[in-house]
Parts: C-alpha cells; sequence; structure tokens
C-alpha cells in the first residue's frame, strides 16, 4: 500500500512564533499495521519520517508491503483476511504529547488459489482490496456490441427475453428476475459467482445443457423450451447463442435444479465475432479482478463467496 500527505495541506496553530521557527520542523513519521495479529499478517518497512514542512511540500509515495500468512486460512483457496491501516505519528521525545492518529482501517483478502493464468504464467497467491464492489464492464459501442444489448436487455428487460416463462397466449405465473446488474455503491444486489470446468463439471454441463436446449431444442432438455425457447436458432457459423448470466457461473442456465429451472436466464442469437471478444474479455476480468470460483464448503458461502456484477456501460 502506499501513502503520502497532500501537497501544501498543513496548518500549523502554536502561536504566531512557534508556528514559523517549530512546528514545521517536528517531526512526523507513517507507517503501516495489521489490526490482527502477527500470526495473520504483517506489514514490512519501518516508518518514513520527515519533518512537517518537508512533507507538505513532498508529492513522493511511501510504500508498506503487508502479508497474510497461510497459518490461519478457510476454504479450498485459503483464505484469509486482515485490515491494514496507516499510523501517523511524531517519534521525538520532546513532542510525544503530540496525539497519534490513524486512517480508517481497510480490508484485504488473500487467498492461494490455483487456477488464475494467462500467457502461460500463473498466479497461485495473491490479495485483493474486498471493500470494492468487483463489476466487469461492456461497452454498448464497441466491437461486441451484440453481446452488449444482450446482457442490457436481460437486465432492464428480462421479460422481453427468451426463454419465455409460459407460452405465447398462456398468463406467465410470475416475472423474470436475471441476476448481476452493478448498481455503484450496492454490494447487496442479486450477484453471479464464478464456475469452472475443472472444479464444477456439473454445474458447467448442466448451464450448457440448458442452453442448447433454449437456443436449438437440443436434447437433454429441449423439450422443456420447445414452446418458449428461440423462435428461430442462430445461424451457424456467423452467429452464436449467447447465455446471460455466463455459462462460468453458478446462476447460468442450469441453476438452480436441472429438473426444476428457475427460467431466470436469458439466450439470444448473437454475431460469433461479438461472442468470442466479449468471452476473452470475461476470462481476462476473472483473472485481473482475482475472481475465486465458487466453494460450496465454506460457511456461510453465499457471505464469504467472491460475487461480480456486470455493469453495461451507454
Amino acid at each position: 500500500m502506499f501513502s503520502r500527505l497532500e501537497r501544501d495541506s498543513v496548518d500549523y496553530d502554536w502561536g504566531p512564533i512557534d508556528n514559523i521557527f517549530v512546528a514545521p520542523y517536528v517531526p512526523l513519521s507513517l507507517i503501516s499495521h495489521c489490526s490482527e495479529e502477527f500470526e495473520i499478517c504483517h506489514a514490512s518497512r519501518g516508518p518514513a519520517t520527515m519533518a512537517w514542512i518537508t512533507w507538505d511540500n513532498n508529492t513522493r509515495w511511501y510504500y508498506w508491503d503487508v502479508y497474510n500468512h497461510e497459518v490461519v486460512t478457510a476454504g479450498r483457496d485459503k483464505l484469509s483476511f486482515n485490515r491494514w491501516y496507516v499510523s501517523a505519528f511524531t517519534d521525538s521525545r520532546e513532542y510525544r504529547t503530540i496525539r497519534p492518529g490513524n486512517s480508517a482501517p481497510r480490508l484485504v483478502r488473500c487467498d492461494s488459489a490455483t487456477y488464475f493464468q494467462r500467457f502461460g504464467t500463473r498466479y497461485p497467491k495473491a490479495c485483493i482490496f474486498a471493500e470494492t464492489i468487483p463489476h466487469l464492464t461492456y461497452d454498448l459501442v464497441s466491437d461486441y456490441t451484440d453481446v452488449s444489448l444482450h446482457i442490457w436487455r436481460a437486465q432492464n428487460d428480462p421479460n422481453d427475453t427468451y426463454p419465455m416463462l409460459a407460452p405465447d397466449g398462456v398468463p406467465w405465473p410470475r416475472d423474470k428476475s436475471i441476476p448481476g446488474k452493478f448498481f455503484p455503491g450496492n454490494n447487496t444486489a442479486p450477484a453471479l459467482h464464478r464456475i469452472t470446468q475443472e472444479l464444477h463439471p456439473t454445474l458447467v454441463q448442466a448451464n450448457s445443457d440448458h442452453k442448447n436446449g433454449a437456443c436449438y431444442g437440443l436434447p437433454p432438455y429441449g423439450h422443456m423450451y420447445q414452446l418458449t425457447g428461440l423462435p428461430v436458432p442462430p445461424k451457424t457459423p456467423e452467429e452464436q447463442c449467447d447465455e446471460y448470466p455466463f455459462a462460468s457461473t453458478l446462476e447460468g442456465a442450469g441453476h438452480p435444479d436441472p429438473e426444476n429451472p428457475d427460467f431466470n436466464f436469458s439466450v439470444e442469437a448473437v454475431k460469433q465475432h461479438d461472442n468470442s471478444v466479449a468471452g476473452g474479455k470475461l476470462i481476462a476480468y476473472y483473472v485481473d479482478d482475482r475472481i475465486l470460483a465458487w466453494d460450496a464448503g465454506l460457511d456461510q458461502p453465499f457471505e464469504v463467496n467472491d460475487k461480480f456484477y456486470v455493469n453495461i456501460r451507454g
């Protein structure tokens, strides 16, 4: 983590003489600490110490490395949480009566997941700032516009998407509710959770089977979508069947139960090129934002597992 003082932000209130000759030369130290015990976390490097007048004219960043330890972890990916903060104090014996100050503690989540890699390079250990709201942004004006428009419709007009909840002319039992829309500042909205072929083969297969049933009428679930799926299948090879939520999420087309699906998903024919580019962005996003795969073995899995959202930017 990095810290610095905002340039030209210091004011002195020690009296007219001391404001000039004393206060600017009082030493100030910054250092990073962990809120938890050393068995869980520690921060490296000593304090950065300068006089107030030097800090006030200095734009340099000072950094500390914060480490979580694998001794106290949870779940398949060895999750560990800690909070770090910056402490500001004076280490001059003459001015030790000056009250030290601490920044608000910030939450960090570290893991030892083994399935993150890109271009042949593996990333088996990493940490993220856990207070952010993870979200993937797709642009409407892009080289994957078909996919962006599909997701926008699924998030904002789910009743206008396929598969329908009932055939034409038959009253719908309810409205469709498709999760994953990003609302700035809201981390309680229905979210998406990542799954992988290696860790969740049954869930991934169910998502694929239901998608193919709703798009192409293919078995084993094509009969379920005979009157409610896409009226015209995608024209291959120039088109593909795009599904939202993504096939790589717990909330995909097969969720929650292949025998009693909720139909809270959408399928649409999109250009093959658009689908390929958008899929590449999703794969890169999982690595860049370190989205961990679903771990059903965690205590309170929906509270602890990583979740993410999709933001469609106009």
